[in-house]
């Protein structure tokens, strides 16, 4: 498989345009029980009171997610397919935790209350989301509060990629914008930002760089 080249260096949240509240993404990095590796995507807040609309706008700027789907193999629920689509998996928490997901509450849940895929999230039954895609809230009646949480205080789960074998440690790079509120008004509030899954550690960073400048040395 064709890796990504790492050409610039790049922080676990890339970048974060300007927003009241939105303060950035952040990815939590965790190996499941099953062996598989784990990436939680936080969007991250400032304030309390707000609540979760959508995010659109996916866009895979640097390399592909390479994620995996658990309710492909062995769903029980009638529908065999894989999806990014948290609802679709009904075979319980070790499951889920071991499958790739997006989430508009946050609990990436099983019961069908969580997000639904926009019209251009198609196709949604791969590894990749395509560029331009979206999700949003299933259940507009029931208030999607973000939660407290975080460097920023408060944050909201918005999706999980799970890899396996040799693209455990994948290296690639997203952007998504988010709309949300602040919780009894009804004017809608924008961010973007990106994020990277699997992003080097300063340190190993740092080695990365520096092994690069010593193979053209002695190529020179």
């Amino acid at each position: 498989m064709t890796r990504f080249v790492l050409a610039s260096v790049v922080a676990s949240t890339l970048a974060a345009a300007a927003s009241a509240n939105f303060t950035g993404y952040t990815v939590d990095r965790v190996i499941t029980a099953a062996g598989n590796t784990q990436y939680k995507v936080y969007a991250n807040f400032n304030a309390a009171n707000l609540v979760f609309l959508n995010a659109f706008s996916w866009q895979n700027t640097g390399a592909a997610l390479n994620a995996r789907h658990q309710d492909a193999a062995e769903d029980l629920d009638g529908n065999p397919s894989q999806s990014w689509s948290a609802s679709v998996n009904l075979l319980g928490t070790a499951a889920r935790d071991n499958d790739s997901w997006v989430s508009a509450s946050g609990s990436g849940t099983s019961a069908g209350a969580d997000a639904s895929l926009d019209p251009g999230f198609n196709p949604s039954n791969t590894g990749e989301i395509p560029n331009g895609a979206g999700w949003f809230d299933a259940t507009p009646g029931t208030v999607n509060l973000i939660g407290q949480g975080g460097a920023s205080g408060y944050r909201m789960l918005i999706m999980q990629v799970v890899r396996t074998g040799n693209d455990a440690n994948y290296f690639s790079t997203h952007s998504l914008q988010l709309a949300y509120k602040v919780n009894g008004t009804s004017t809608a509030l924008f961010a973007n930002g990106s994020f990277c899954i699997s992003c080097p550690t300063p340190g190993a960073l740092a080695g990365l760089l520096a092994l690069g400048f010593t193979t053209r040395r002695r190529r020179s």
